[in-house]
């Protein structure tokens, strides 16, 4: 009795904390290297020693980034800096599940997480630079037509898009601390509907890796989601993360500018 009253206590502390320790996400996309496997039970077990101090190791003051190394296999984990930090590592424990299971051996993997207001990215390689997984390692997720209870075309669509993503690309790649996140929104179409994207680059990249993959990630969702009119699109990559929606998907704080 005493322990099925512990676990419903728990339970309801993770509803009022905001955490569904049971709740599997939405989706999640997995990518491995092709470059051969980790060959010996020794690097296998550092990669998950590697992987499950990503979960341990995430504290105050909350950036939405952590790495850890152990045994020559490093691990690193992203999540939108702006999200609870308990969120965050609940959202990491997932994913190091899935990652482990689709990339069982592979000396490379990632794989992505996705909540409706929440995702997080875990990758790990055999080398402190993290291979080559950055340049073909791209995952996509979308909800489908019609965008919005507007009726929007999709060129209105997509001429909001670029605007805004314009918009937010410039103030992302502006950041100077390790968060690298921005966001923002716009009214657009016919009927006038509200419109939010956010992006985010991996804090260990360059400004011009960073930027090269925003505009990357912005032409992506040209051509998946607002040429078919989806409601929401979303593509990431290891370096950084693209997300337009017709749902709140940022702050409070957000001002809403007009599309042109």
């Amino acid at each position: 009795m005493e322990t099925k009253f512990l676990v419903s206590l728990m339970f309801l502390q993770a509803i009022i904390n905001g955490v569904n320790l049971l709740r599997p996400p939405d989706q999640h996309g997995s990518k491995c290297s092709k470059n051969g496997d980790l060959n010996s039970n020794v690097l296998l077990k550092s990669r998950d020693v590697a992987l499950d101090e990503l979960y341990k190791s995430f504290r105050l003051p909350f950036t939405g980034a952590q790495r850890s190394n152990n045994g020559g296999i490093w691990a690193h984990a992203l999540c939108p800096p702006k999200e609870k930090m308990e969120e965050c590592r609940e959202c990491v424990k997932d994913t190091i599940d899935f990652l482990k299971k689709d990339c069982p051996k592979q000396k490379e993997g990632a794989t992505w997480s996705i909540f409706p207001h929440l995702y997080c990215m875990v990758r790990y390689a055999d080398h402190p630079n993290q291979g080559n997984l950055a340049e073909w390692a791209w995952v996509q997720f979308n909800a489908p037509p019609p965008a919005g209870p507007g009726n929007a075309t999709a060129g209105e669509l997509e001429k909001a898009w670029n605007n805004l993503a314009n918009i937010i690309m410039e103030k992302a790649t502006r950041v100077k601390n390790v968060e690298r996140y921005w966001y923002g929104s716009l009214l657009y179409g016919p009927h006038p509907q509200n419109f939010y994207g956010t992006m985010h680059c991996a804090p260990n990249i360059s400004d011009v890796i960073c930027k090269k993959c925003l505009s990357d990630g912005i032409k992506q969702l040209n051509e998946c989601c607002c040429k078919s009119r989806k409601q929401s699109g979303r593509t990431f990559s290891v370096n950084c993360a693209v997300w337009y929606s017709h749902a709140k998907i940022t702050p409070d704080t957000l001002l809403t500018i007009s599309a042109p």
